[in-house]
């Protein structure tokens, strides 16, 4: 008899200590309707891979409408110096607006969404004294790519 009250001793204490412990009731998040932003042409993927002398430096920039988005993925054989950064459609050459800058980073990863329309990405610098590889993965809505170089002609990739 005494250990049938033990029992039921704790059982009683176990279920009045699990009643304290219970999880709140769940709510579900607010409404989202801004959570899928359908596009009027598929998205692009693009794999490039670059070489940065000693020194240099360069920028690969996506042209993007505003609320378009990329994924991105980049990774190099040393650190970098590198900003993320757009430049509006008509705003002066020498204005930028700068998302991200970070020094001796190896690699980089994550989304944008482009507040405005324009071009939009990377400049990188190899401050070492040994040639750097950048390899860089992106998929996104970007129409194509600029690649500018010091002292050469801006290249342009259409997708």
């Amino acid at each position: 008899m005494k250990a049938f009250a033990c029992i039921a001793l704790v059982l009683t204490l176990g279920s009045g200590l699990a009643a304290q412990q219970a999880a709140p009731e769940w709510k579900p998040p607010a409404a989202t309707p801004d959570a899928i932003r359908p596009q009027d042409s598929p998205y692009k993927q693009e794999s490039v891979e670059f070489t940065l002398a000693p020194g240099e430096g360069m920028e690969y920039k996506y042209r993007l409408g505003k609320g378009r988005a990329f994924l991105y993925s980049w990774v190099t054989s040393r650190p970098v110096h590198f900003e993320m950064h757009s430049v509006p459609d008509g705003a002066p050459s020498t204005f930028a607006e700068t998302f991200e800058k970070l020094d001796d980073r190896p690699e980089a990863h994550g989304s944008y969404t482009a507040p405005f329309d324009g071009i939009h990405g990377w400049y990188w610098q190899n401050r070492t004294d040994q040639p750097v590889t950048l390899k860089m993965t992106t998929a996104g809505f970007y129409s194509h790519a600029q690649e500018f170089r010091r002292g050469q002609s801006p290249k342009v990739k259409e997708f």
